[in-house]
C-alpha cells in the first residue's frame, strides 16, 4: 500500500484453512436444515405451469406463436420441454431477435418454431409420432418435466438468496462503521461519483484503461475515507471445483480491469460462503492487495468493519 495507506486483512493458509473449515460446515448444516421440503415445495409450484402450458399447445401437436402472444411469459416454462432443456441465452440465438423477458408479439412466431424443433422425444414420444399422448405418457412428461424445472429454479433461488443475505450483511457492516448507503446506480467513470464514507449496492464500474472496456458490475462498491475505492463482491460456492471459478475467474477477473482503470486507487475484495477449495484461496490472495484479492467471511465481517474504519484520511 502507498504510504498512509491502511492495509486491508490479509490472512495465514493456516487462518484461511480455519475459516474455509467452518463455512463449509455452516453450508452443509443449512443443507441439513433444509432438507427435501425446498425442492417438494419448488415442484408444488411448477407443476400447475407445466400441465398448463401443455394444455395450452394440445399436449406440444400444437406449439404455435398463439401460445406465446396469449401468455408472453410462457417461454420460460417451454424451455423444459426441451431436450435438453434449452437456455435463455440460446432461446434467444435461435429466435434471432433481442433479448426478453416476455415474447415480444412478432417473435412469438419465431419462438415457437425455434422451441418446436428441440422438443424432447423420450419424454413426449407422441409429439413425433404425430398422435395424441397416453394418459400415462402425459403424467410421466408432466413429473419428468416438473422435476428438471423445479431442480433449475430452486438452484436459481439459492444464489439468489444468498446473494442478497450476503450483500446485505455486508452493507450492515458497513453501516457499523459510520459509512452511508448513497442510493445512486450510475456507472462509476470517476472515483469522486461515489462520496468519501459512503457505499452503493449493485453498480457498475468502469473497466479497463480508462475506463474504455465495458464496465463490470460491483455487488458493494465502498468509497473508503482515505479516498481508495473498496469493491466487494459477494460469492457463493458449492464445491471445491465452483469456487476457482467464482473467486478466481469472476472475481480475479474483475479486479484486474479494475486496476487497469484506476490503478493503486482501487481495493478489490470478496464475501465468501460455502465450500472453497484452499489453494484457491491462497492463490486469490496473491502475495499483497496490489496483485490480489482481499478475502473475508459472511460468518464474520468485524474485519470488514474494523478495516473501513480505520482507513480514514
Amino acid at each position: 500500500m502507498p504510504p498512509g495507506f491502511v492495509d486491508p486483512p490479509r490472512w495465514s493458509a493456516q487462518e484461511l484453512k480455519a475459516a474455509r473449515d467452518l463455512s463449509e460446515a455452516r453450508f452443509a448444516q443449512q443443507r441439513r436444515d433444509e432438507g427435501p421440503n425446498a425442492f417438494a415445495d419448488a415442484c408444488a409450484d411448477v407443476r400447475p405451469r407445466v400441465e398448463a402450458a401443455l394444455a395450452a399447445s394440445d399436449d406440444l401437436r400444437e406449439l404455435t406463436g398463439k401460445v406465446f402472444r396469449d401468455d408472453p411469459g410462457a417461454w420460460q416454462v417451454f424451455r423444459y420441454v426441451c431436450g435438453p432443456p434449452i437456455s435463455q441465452e440460446d432461446l434467444w440465438t435461435l429466435v434471432g431477435g433481442p433479448r426478453f423477458k416476455r415474447v415480444p408479439p412478432q417473435y412469438a412466431d419465431a419462438t415457437a418454431a425455434a422451441l418446436r424443433l428441440v422438443v424432447d422425444n423420450v419424454r413426449f414420444p407422441w409429439v413425433a409420432d404425430g398422435r395424441a399422448p397416453t394418459e400415462h405418457e402425459r403424467r410421466a412428461a408432466v413429473l419428468a418435466t416438473t422435476v428438471l424445472h423445479a431442480a433449475q429454479m430452486l438452484g436459481t433461488s439459492r444464489r439468489g438468496e444468498a446473494s442478497l443475505r450476503q450483500e446485505d450483511a455486508t452493507a450492515a457492516a458497513l453501516a457499523a462503521a459510520g459509512y452511508q448507503l448513497e442510493p445512486s446506480r450510475r456507472t462509476l467513470r470517476v472515483l469522486d461519483e461515489l462520496p468519501r464514507g459512503t457505499y452503493s449496492r449493485e453498480r457498475k464500474i468502469a473497466a479497463g484503461p480508462g475506463g474504455a472496456e465495458k464496465p463490470a458490475k460491483c455487488d458493494v462498491p465502498v468509497r473508503l475515507l482515505d479516498g481508495r475505492l473498496f469493491a466487494v463482491e459477494c460469492k457463493v460456492s458449492n464445491g471445491p471445483k465452483n469456487s476457482w471459478k467464482r473467486v478466481n475467474r469472476e472475481v480475479g477477473g474483475k479486479a484486474e480491469t479494475w486496476r487497469q482503470a484506476f490503478g493503486s486507487q482501487v481495493l478489490t475484495a470478496v464475501v465468501l460462503a460455502g465450500v472453497f477449495d484452499l489453494s484457491c484461496l491462497v492463490t486469490a490472495q496473491g502475495s499483497s492487495p496490489a496483485n490480489g484479492v482481499v478475502l473475508l467471511w459472511e460468518h464474520d465481517l468485524t474485519p470488514l468493519t474494523d478495516f473501513v474504519a480505520a482507513a480514514a484520511s
